[in-house]
């Protein structure tokens, strides 16, 4: 083998290396970002819940206001609460069945 060749396959050789490393650096940042991604997943569905937690917190505090309220309140709380008896009374209806 000349020494040209010698050159050129150490210098293949050394890009191997290069891109063995490169893919292991790329390995081990794909599974840090899947892990990031992962505990992001995590804190939307805890803020989801929150959100859910607070809507209905706030449709209580509606209710309740609009009970102890003369006016239009109390009409928007009175619909709330038929929405809520028919609800119940469909769900009886399917237990019944």
């Amino acid at each position: 083998m000349s020494a040209e060749q010698a050159e050129i396959l150490e210098g293949i050789r050394q890009k191997i290396r290069s891109l063995k490393v490169r893919l292991e650096e790329q390995h081990d940042e794909n599974v840090r970002l899947k892990q990031q991604y992962e505990d992001l997943k995590k804190s939307v569905q805890q803020k989801q819940l929150m959100i859910n937690e607070l809507e209905q917190k706030n449709q209580k505090l509606s209710l309740v206001r609009g009970i102890t309220t003369d006016g239009e309140e109390s009409q928007e709380a009175r619909i709330q609460i038929n929405k809520i008896v028919r609800e119940i009374d469909k769900c009886i209806a399917l237990l019944n069945r």
